[in-house]
């Protein structure tokens, strides 16, 4: 990205770096205009051409900006500099909750209902004026060092019910906090906001969340369709009405669960004053139970036996061709059943070459096999750079061999290559950024020994290895080293110039690595004219290669000041002494007798001359009259 001026358009001076998101970087920097601290989120140069970012971007501003509220981050403005779109909020001195949950594992009761009434009470606030946040989470709530909570970063939220939840391919919010039905990509309405602050409270009082997965889509996934384990078994000692907020909070079903933020702090204020609280309405199953009829019985027994009367006796002669076909008969059933047995027994062990299925997808290799009377068996799956998924990799038996009929032959199937591509883009990108993609991509991020780099911007990643749009195993390792900059100067010894002269000075400067800066030229009565009476830094302090040293250099001693000689003659002695002290001379008196009396303790005469230009302190003669005689 771009680097930041220091002057921000025109009015925020950038001080350093907060963090970086999904969508932005955030910067400290001080308003000029005002002679306030706030913070600055920039958009990233990349989604600055991106309608749909920008449109987001503004979202986040248009929709905080009107929320005034104790317990929701204030919007100060907005705009575009140099292509970049950002905002400029207030700035947050403290943790977020999510660092203070790592930090103490999990909350006691009493904080975490305390934390949670705080962002109820903003998103209370929001709600009432249409706003959904969307995206409710530890990290967008900071805790300032009075106990104070700010909810922070409406940067999905909505102004009134138009806005979808979904974008390309996409959900918008962060898993682990997302709504069943943000999850399935629906709209999404007040409670929804509700569930992520049921999760937020169900991980201040166990330290995790309800859900984990490899992924977020796997994730999501539990959260449409798997219970959480109660915040009570994992912490026995939560009471019984906080862990029933919890749950209903946490309710699948959108109208199971708190429909208002009001609602919900009203069962928060219950379980202070440890008082029960309703648990959600147990949702309605008997859509998903069937009935199971039994079959009435025939009216009739098919196992009836038929009765035969015998004759009451039999006949005393019979006929011997009847006996001889009797004989016949049986024997004929001898040899039938002996013929149906061999032939049973043949077929038993009769053997069947085994068909050759490599490189058949499934369903032609279990077709084959059949038609073949053998039966098919998956014995495994596999991966495979060369064999397309659903496609046969081995066989066992091998083609050719010979096995009875409705003998097994097991399958390996493809399940297509393992590979994936190492993301393109990364480099030049923040480290948070490149984490995220490659475990999208399915990759695990190493951060190697950061860098120096004069190209990319401290921070940012200078390379990453195996490079972009190389095919490795999904899981392997890609590595990445980010930049810390530019290699900082050359570190010198700042020398000792006082005493030279100007042009010395310099001389000795530009021999250290250093250069003159600033001349100030100053009156010394100690130091001669010409010579650098200080320097700054200080002889002796190091600094980087190229700086400057500011010198002081003495114009020798300052000239004494001039006043021009009041006229006190005329004046009495004390009252002409005072004069001449306030222009800052000296006085000497010499009294002359005189006979007349009006002379007499009044100045007759002076020296030098009233109007004379003389320097300070200069002293001035002055003749007062005395009365002649004894």
């Amino acid at each position: 990205m771009p680097e930041i001026p220091e002057i921000f358009d025109n009015r925020y001076k950038i001080v350093r770096l907060l963090g970086s998101g999904g969508m932005a970087d955030v910067y400290l920097a001080r308003d000029i205009h005002l002679g306030r601290e706030v913070a600055i989120k920039i958009l990233y140069e990349r989604y600055s051409r991106d309608e749909e970012f920008v449109a987001r971007f503004r979202r986040e501003a248009q929709a905080a900006a009107g929320l005034n509220h104790p317990h929701i981050v204030s919007i100060y403005d907005r705009g575009e500099a140099d292509g970049n779109y950002y905002i400029a909020m207030e700035y947050l001195e403290g943790k977020s909750l999510k660092e203070l949950i790592a930090e103490k594992g999990r909350l006691p009761g009493d904080m975490a209902i305390f934390v949670a009434r705080q962002i109820l009470q903003a998103l209370q606030f929001a709600h009432e004026h249409n706003v959904i946040h969307r995206d409710i989470k530890p990290h967008n709530i900071v805790i300032n060092g009075r106990g104070q909570v700010k909810v922070t970063d409406f940067g999905i939220a909505r102004a009134g019910t138009s806005a979808k939840m979904t974008e390309t391919g996409s959900i918008l919010g962060t898993a682990q906090y997302l709504s069943p039905e943000q999850a399935k990509g629906k709209s999404v309405e007040q409670s929804s906001d509700l569930y992520s602050v049921g999760v937020v409270l169900y991980e201040m009082l166990t330290g995790r969340v309800p859900f984990e997965g490899e992924n977020p889509v796997a994730i999501a996934l539990k959260h449409i369709s798997d219970e959480p384990v109660p915040p009570q078994a994992l912490v026995p000692e939560i009471p019984d009405n906080l862990n029933i907020v919890v749950m209903k909070a946490l309710a699948k079903d959108a109208g199971g669960r708190y429909q208002t933020a009001e609602e919900f702090l009203a069962d928060l204020d219950r379980c202070r004053a440890q008082l029960p609280v309703s648990p959600a309405p147990v949702a309605d199953d008997a859509a998903r139970t069937s009935i199971i009829r039994p079959v009435a019985r025939g009216a009739t027994d098919p196992a009836a036996a038929t009765m035969v009367q015998a004759r009451p006796g039999s006949e005393k002669k019979k006929s011997r061709r009847k006996w001889l076909y009797a004989l016949i008969l049986l024997a004929a059933l001898a040899l039938l059943a002996a013929g149906i047995y061999f032939l049973a027994f043949a077929q038993q062990f009769a053997t069947i070459n085994v068909p050759n299925v490599v490189g058949m997808t499934q369903q032609q290799a279990e077709d084959a096999i059949r038609n073949q009377r053998l039966q098919p068996a998956i014995e495994a799956q596999e991966f495979s750079d060369t064999v397309p998924a659903g496609t046969v990799i081995r066989q066992d038996p091998q083609s050719g061999a010979q096995i009875r009929k409705g003998g097994t032959v097991s399958l390996v199937v493809s399940k297509g290559s393992n590979k994936v591509a190492v993301p393109d883009g990364l480099v030049g990108e923040t480290a948070g950024f490149v984490e995220s993609k490659l475990k999208e991509a399915g990759l695990n991020p190493e951060r190697q020994p950061d860098a120096y780099s004069s190209s990319v911007d401290a921070g940012n990643v200078i390379s990453v290895d195996p490079k972009s749009g190389t095919q490795v195993q999904k899981g392997s390792t890609v590595k990445y080293t980010v930049s810390k900059g530019p290699v900082p100067p050359k570190q010198v010894t700042v020398p000792d110039v006082t005493g030279l002269t100007q042009s010395d000075a310099s001389a000795k400067l530009g021999q250290a690595g250093l250069e003159v800066g600033s001349v100030t030229q100053q009156f010394s009565g100690s130091v001669p004219n010409g010579q650098v009476i200080s320097q700054n830094p200080a002889a002796g302090q190091t600094v980087n290669a190229g700086d400057s040293v500011s010198l002081v250099v003495s114009e020798g001693q300052k000239p004494p000041a001039r006043v021009a000689v009041p006229a006190v003659t005329g004046m009495s002695q004390a009252t002409a002494v005072s004069t001449l002290s306030a222009a800052g001379l000296l006085t000497t008196v010499t009294e002359v007798a005189t006979a007349d009396p009006a002379q007499v303790g009044n100045v007759i005469q002076q020296s030098p001359a009233a109007g004379t230009m003389v320097n300070v302190d200069s002293t001035v003669s002055i003749t007062v009259g005395k009365k002649s005689g004894p």
